[in-house]
């Protein structure tokens, strides 16, 4: 997937570093082993912030910078990985989908950086990574339609189908995908955080979900 990042983009004053890896992969229920390892990142989470909200980890927070400056109010759209730490922190618990879904979900959880999980053959043509214009919409996974003025946006021939907030059912993970874009996004964070970040998704996504690797950009 051969994305460019909208020039305007460094008028707004805040770094923008993405990392993109492609795999061939086969979706699977997660075995136990996944699953466990969810278990233990939430745990993990809950000990490192000691009782303090999520938006106190120094990533989430950086990334919630962003979305503010961006024009889009953090509190009502929170960053993905924000949504999710959240969730870990109240004990609502991070149900297993699958395991490209489920692997995605430690790798936000653990790094504070929102991910997404795009089926590639869904996605038209080069992609452009920019800000939504105020009438832009898609569909969001499990949410309806979505308010994407403001928002950091991957866009291909066919319009947005990815954000930092919630992605589209269009390029949505499915039973049958077999050809998996994941990207991360590092907004306002340093290129270093996001090529460590990038490290630990390849480890865990080659463990889980790989059948023969595709190339890494």
């Amino acid at each position: 997937m051969n994305i460019t990042i909208d020039p305007g983009l460094s008028a707004r004053g805040i770094p923008l570093h993405l990392a993109v890896l492609t795999y061939d992969v086969t979706v699977a229920p997660s075995p136990g082993l996944l699953v466990n390892t969810m278990d233990e990142a939430i745990r993990q989470r809950q000990e490192e912030l000691m009782g303090e909200p999520a938006s106190t980890d120094p990533v989430i927070a950086a990334t919630r910078h962003a979305f503010k400056t961006f024009g889009k109010d953090p509190s009502r759209y929170r960053p993905s990985s924000e949504a999710l730490t959240r969730r870990a922190l109240t004990g609502k618990g991070i149900g297993p989908v699958n395991t490209v879904v489920d692997t995605g979900n430690i790798i936000s959880l653990m790094t504070g950086l929102p991910v997404g999980a795009y089926d590639a053959r869904w996605i038209n043509g080069d992609v452009r990574c920019r800000i939504a214009g105020e009438n832009e919409t898609y569909d969001g996974i499990g949410r309806g339609a979505v308010n994407l003025g403001g928002l950091l946006v991957l866009s291909d021939a066919d319009g947005p189908f990815g954000s930092p907030f919630s992605d589209s059912g269009r390029t949505a993970v499915t039973d049958t995908t077999e050809n998996l874009a994941f990207v991360l996004y590092g907004l306002n964070v340093t290129e270093e955080t996001v090529e460590a970040a990038a490290e630990f998704a390849d480890s865990l996504i080659s463990r889980f979900c790989v059948t023969e690797q595709g190339e890494t950009q």
